[in-house]
């Protein structure tokens, strides 16, 4: 039943168009050779709650009129457009049909559809970040990879000193991965041996905040991973000496006697008798 009310309004709808392609046709004093009327309309939910919803005309390829929802008036294109402009502003009713449209009918299609797949439209996938440097004919060149991200959008840039270096800045383009995920890069020229001065920001969705990373050099690695060792070794000789020192002292005072109760501090058995 759905599918069939859907298929009867889009045939009434076809004769409506074809209708007033012949009419816009004529006002142009043009032949019978082919000719396009194209109609596009829809609406936006921003985040805040607010509705955005734009509803547009176009003939042969360019802008003949459209509707403003905020003043409730149409935007002619051309004199032959002012026809239709006047027209429908005469009749109060085509603005107020077209916003009911717009605020209405296609929100809540729209909430619907976002219900619907509310799942995938919700996803958020960090980015893995990898900074890495190579040296050649006296230029180091540092790259910037993120992988792993939804969704698409993504910012990534170079700065050097704290300062955005766009002008610099080569990026590659936003390319899907497997898992529908996507990836991209974005590198810089430096001299050799001033690479501490850059950091590479990322900002995206699924980021709290922008993420800055550098370039953790072989040598660089090596130190983090001597100091962690050295503060795992640093614990658990912390953790030997209190359980040796505690073992020594029951060794020195012995066994104490035990409760007069069967209950003890903090029993569930208190009052339970045999």
């Amino acid at each position: 039943a759905y599918w069939d009310s859907q298929t009867q309004i889009s045939q009434n709808g076809y004769q409506v168009a074809r209708a007033d392609l012949e009419t816009v046709r004529s006002r142009y004093n043009q032949s019978g050779r082919a000719h396009t009327r194209q109609r596009m309309l829809g609406c936006d939910l921003l985040e805040d709650g607010s509705i955005r919803g734009y509803w547009q005309y176009a003939y042969d390829g360019r802008d003949f009129i459209a509707f403003d929802m905020d003043t409730m008036t149409f935007i002619a294109a051309d004199a032959v457009a002012q026809i239709t402009k006047r027209k429908w502003e005469e009749d109060k009713t085509e603005a107020e049909r077209r916003k009911h449209c717009l605020e209405i009918t296609c929100i809540e299609w729209l909430r619907k559809y976002v219900s619907y797949g509310r799942a995938v439209l919700e996803r958020k996938e960090p980015p893995a970040v990898r900074v890495s440097g190579k040296e050649a004919h006296g230029i180091l060149t540092l790259r910037c990879r993120a992988h792993g991200f939804y969704p698409r959008p993504i910012t990534v840039s170079w700065l050097k000193d704290g300062e955005v270096r766009d002008q610099e800045t080569e990026w590659g383009s936003v390319a899907p991965n497997s898992d529908g995920t996507y990836y991209t890069w974005a590198s810089i020229e430096a001299r050799p041996g001033e690479q501490d001065k850059y950091r590479c920001r990322v900002e995206h969705a699924s980021l709290p905040e922008p993420g800055l990373y550098a370039w953790e050099t072989e040598s660089n690695l090596w130190a983090i991973v001597l100091g962690v060792a050295v503060a795992v070794g640093a614990v658990a000789a912390i953790c030997g000496f209190l359980v040796w020192k505690r073992k020594s002292g029951k060794t020195k005072a012995g066994y104490g006697m035990a409760s007069s109760t069967d209950s003890g501090s903090g029993s569930t058995c208190t009052g339970v008798t045999a």
